[in-house]
């Protein structure tokens, strides 16, 4: 995103401007209007019909060293050198500026007194978790738990929404539709050698004597429920007869390292998925055996997976909704060949040394392969400086292969908040009536 050095909130320069006239009111009285009208200020940008200037605006206390906005409107890969907040002299006055894209529906938190060590998001959030707090002038949240080698925490976000951000018609609750069912399920693995913690959600009329339903294998099953209330969005589509009756399985995928052994492009787990998991369902669920009423479903990791699926098992799986995919993936990634000490024993080093220097190894792994009958949904947002790049090429690879599939970019980062808002886009699309 475009720094804003020289862009400064109207409402905060005619502080400054009063201040420095003397005026001393001026303060209580910015302050009166934050606490009636909220935060963040919200304000037009000369000839630039486009975007809007977005201004946090923090209270300071003695003991306030600093302040970052921990967001991805800069660059999700450094949230101290661009969310430092700047100070009013002599007041409790502190504010941050960003320059954002009309129609953006993202989510921030306030770290004071943070330690400015790491600079990327999810680095900064674990080491200052216990320095943030929402917006206290923003009614609207968005909670959050996460889990990251070995550290569990809870964020408050708060979530900035322009006045355009498109309309939230699929994921906001519905009390005239009668909500389906979820069930827990410990699945033993034998191809893994482990037990899978999985949710199955029937719709509230299921019938195992109906006719096959459409099934759905979401990975990140546990965040989905909970974060983007993807059960919630499955009754509605179906309340209103978007969609055609649909079986879901969400699978959990612990965070961090244990995540990626899963979800890199693993055969193993492919196998997992397509000759146990789905037997199963069919067998207990009475779902379709059509590949055309499936769909595999995730987000980051959770999109290469189901994308890499789709690749090894076009005769059970024909829809892929991939949101921010992480197709920047291949076995020599740094990240990831850090983890594989934590893999274990049993995890199987598949890839060839040529393979291992393979950037992007999935998207060309589709280049050589013949076009497959799959249909893909694939987006990501502007905000999201290390994944977009990756996307574009995966969805320039579909096209010139003439892959059925649709190809979206969002105002907003990688979220939770964001892919909530997709995941309906993606399903009407995949399978919509």
């Amino acid at each position: 995103m475009e720094k804003t050095e020289l862009l400064i909130s109207p409402m905060v320069l005619e502080l400054k401007r009063e201040l420095k006239n003397g005026n001393e009111s001026t303060l209580r009285e910015f302050w009166n209007k934050i606490e009636r009208e909220g935060t963040p200020l919200i304000e037009s940008i000369k000839n630039e019909e486009n975007y809007k200037l977005v201004t946090f605006i923090i209270r300071a206390s003695k003991e306030t060293k600093n302040a970052v906005v921990v967001c991805s409107l800069a660059n999700q890969d450094d949230v101290v050198s661009n969310n430092i907040c700047e100070r009013v002299e002599n007041t409790d006055v502190m504010y941050k500026s960003f320059k954002v894209l009309n129609g953006t529906r993202t989510v921030y938190t306030i770290s004071k007194n943070n330690s400015l060590i790491y600079r990327r998001f999810y680095d900064n959030l674990m080491q200052n978790w216990d320095t943030l707090s929402p917006d206290p002038y923003n009614q609207k949240k968005f909670i959050q738990r996460y889990r990251r080698e070995g550290k569990k925490f809870i964020v408050e976000y708060s979530v900035l929404e322009l006045p355009d951000a498109e309309p939230q018609i699929w994921s906001t609750p519905n009390e005239d539709i009668i909500p389906g069912n979820l069930k827990n399920i410990d699945f033993y693995s034998k191809i893994l050698r482990t037990n899978k913690q999985i949710w199955v959600y029937t719709p509230h009329d299921f019938d195992k004597n109906a006719e096959p339903y459409h099934f759905m294998i979401i990975f990140d099953g546990k965040a989905f429920i909970e974060f983007t209330q993807a059960p919630m969005i499955l009754d509605i589509l179906q309340g209103e007869n978007k969609i055609p009756p649909i079986v879901a399985i969400f699978i959990h995928n612990y965070s961090g390292f244990n995540r990626s052994k899963d979800l890199s492009c693993y055969p193993p787990f492919a196998d997992f998925i397509a000759k146990e998991l789905v037997p199963w369902a069919r067998e207990n669920y009475n779902i379709s055996i059509n590949p055309a009423h499936s769909i595999l479903m995730g987000s980051s990791s959770g999109g290469l997976a189901a994308s890499f699926i789709g690749l090894k098992y076009p005769e059970t799986f024909k829809n892929i909704l991939s949101q921010s995919g992480y197709y920047a993936w291949y076995p020599g990634y740094p990240w990831f060949q850090n983890g594989l000490r934590y893999f274990g024993d049993d995890y199987i080093r598949w890839w060839s040394e040529e393979e291992e220097k393979e950037e992007e190894w999935l998207t060309k792994q589709f280049i050589r392969n013949k076009t497959l009958t799959l249909k893909f949904y694939l987006n990501v947002g502007n905000l999201e400086t290390r994944a977009i790049q990756p996307i574009r090429n995966f969805q320039k690879m579909l096209k010139e292969k003439d892959y059925d599939h649709l190809y979206e970019e969002y105002p907003g980062g990688h979220e939770y908040i964001a892919w909530r808002d997709h995941l309906p886009k993606g399903l009407i699309y995949l399978i919509g009536y």
